[in-house]
């Protein structure tokens, strides 16, 4: 197991997305599928590449949070993957122009994925629940934020967007 992605685990255990120092993105990364990965009993979520590169883990999947609803880690790992490929299908296999952001559905925090910053989440567009953790959902942003280089959280009526594309094409080694 990588030392980074073994610190990711241990230093964010209790957090569901990992704390990752960015990887030197690799230019105009073309995303084959997401894949749900085990290593040392870990779930996480990567990103495959067209040329048969793995990226650095998305999403950690080490709150035990949802266990008792039914939603053990390696689940959560497996259905949040499927919803990755499904919104990379219905974008025309690209992840061009879209953004993660926060909301609540159904009284819960989300992260949900968007085609614009003008738009919020729904229960059609849910990727995951987040837990009751340490961060609020501004700060899971800001995390996912850090993660892409030369690229800040924007803002459109006071609500935080990622840029999906950024975000994975940073998580590839060169």
């Amino acid at each position: 197991m990588k030392p980074v992605l073994k610190w990711a685990i241990a230093t964010l255990a209790v957090l569901q997305l990992p704390l990752l120092t960015p990887s030197a993105a690799r230019a105009d990364e073309t995303i084959n599928s997401f894949e749900c990965r085990t290593s040392d009993g870990v779930n996480f979520t990567v990103a495959l590449s067209n040329g048969g590169q793995e990226s650095d883990p998305i999403i950690v999947w080490t709150s035990d949070a949802f266990t008792r609803a039914g939603y053990p880690p390696a689940r959560r790992c497996e259905d949040v993957t499927e919803r990755f490929n499904s919104l990379l299908r219905e974008n025309g296999n690209s992840l061009e122009r879209l953004y993660l952001t926060v909301g609540r559905v159904n009284r819960q925090s989300v992260v949900c994925a968007v085609n614009s910053t003008r738009l919020g989440c729904n229960a059609e567009n849910v990727l995951f629940t987040l837990s009751n953790s340490q961060q609020t959902p501004n700060e899971v942003m800001a995390s996912l934020s850090a993660r892409t280089t030369g690229t800040s959280i924007q803002e459109s009526g006071g609500m935080p967007y990622v840029n999906l594309q950024q975000l994975v094409n940073n998580l590839f080694q060169r």
